[in-house]
């Protein structure tokens, strides 16, 4: 029972490692999707930060002496555990932006379905190599990884000395370039042979005139777009895993630079 053995004048600290964990938690990929019921995030979220307090209650900061610096440190654990689980999104924001670059090329732009991680609109294409990620995210126990990093961050981070530099902001800008140029390499494959079959229906438009190349081109790009999709599904899953395996260093980087 040592876990619950946690004294009044522990209690502050123990809300360090609440808040950053409970932030963590909360938006975190999979874990802080809305199809958990939120007693099981809340429960998950307490015995989490009761099994990490002992561990980390060494490199915790000393009490506040009052409640604005006590206001001001739990805001930093806030942001803390928003940028790993930030950070751990990307991926599936890659995923996104090439399952709707691939669905506009094919002709599926306006037709969405909801994703049930966030409850937004999200395209065809994308929601299903989302899906795919997400297995691939739990095979790799890239979830292992970011609550690894959410313990190791009260090693790598003071609160006392916490701050948003320029390294940490090159860091940001150089997650968020990945992640488009993840997101054109997951499209490029598709978009290219669409691409030339656009070329090819523009060539038959000019030299046959009779042909309505709308009827025709319509059914053929879908047709060898979602052949392109189920071809390409190999190259896709070495993308996400390669991504996936460099997430430790990513995050660690992240948390270093504050």
């Amino acid at each position: 029972m040592e876990l619950l053995n946690i004294n009044y004048a522990d209690f502050e600290s123990f809300l360090f490692v609440l808040f950053r964990v409970a932030a963590f938690i909360l938006f975190a990929p999979i874990l802080g999707s809305r199809q958990f019921p939120v007693l099981v995030k809340i429960g998950f979220i307490l015995l989490l930060s009761l099994t990490v307090y002992p561990m980390v209650k060494p490199m915790l900061p000393e009490a506040p002496k009052g409640m604005f610096e006590l206001t001001m440190y739990l805001t930093i654990e806030l942001l803390i555990g928003l940028a790993i689980a930030f950070a751990s999104r990307l991926i599936f924001t890659a995923v996104q932006i090439g399952g709707t670059m691939v669905d506009f090329q094919m002709g599926f732009g306006v037709v969405n379905v909801i994703d049930p991680q966030t409850e937004t609109q999200v395209s065809i294409t994308a929601q299903f190599q989302n899906i795919f990620a997400i297995l691939i995210y739990l095979s790799v126990n890239a979830h292992h990884t970011t609550i690894l990093a959410v313990v190791e961050s009260f090693q790598l981070i003071n609160i006392q000395a916490f701050h948003f530099g320029g390294t940490a902001m090159n860091i940001v800008v150089k997650l968020f370039i990945d992640t488009f140029i993840v997101g054109i390499k997951i499209a490029s494959p598709i978009m290219a042979i669409l691409f030339f079959i656009s070329v090819g229906l523009g060539l038959v438009a000019r030299t046959v005139p009779q042909m309505n190349v709308f009827i025709v081109g319509f059914p053929l790009q879908i047709g060898a777009g979602l052949l392109m999709i189920g071809f390409s599904m190999s190259f896709f899953g070495m993308i996400i895993q390669n991504e996936l395996s460099h997430l430790p260093v990513e995050l660690t980087a992240l948390l270093r630079s504050f």
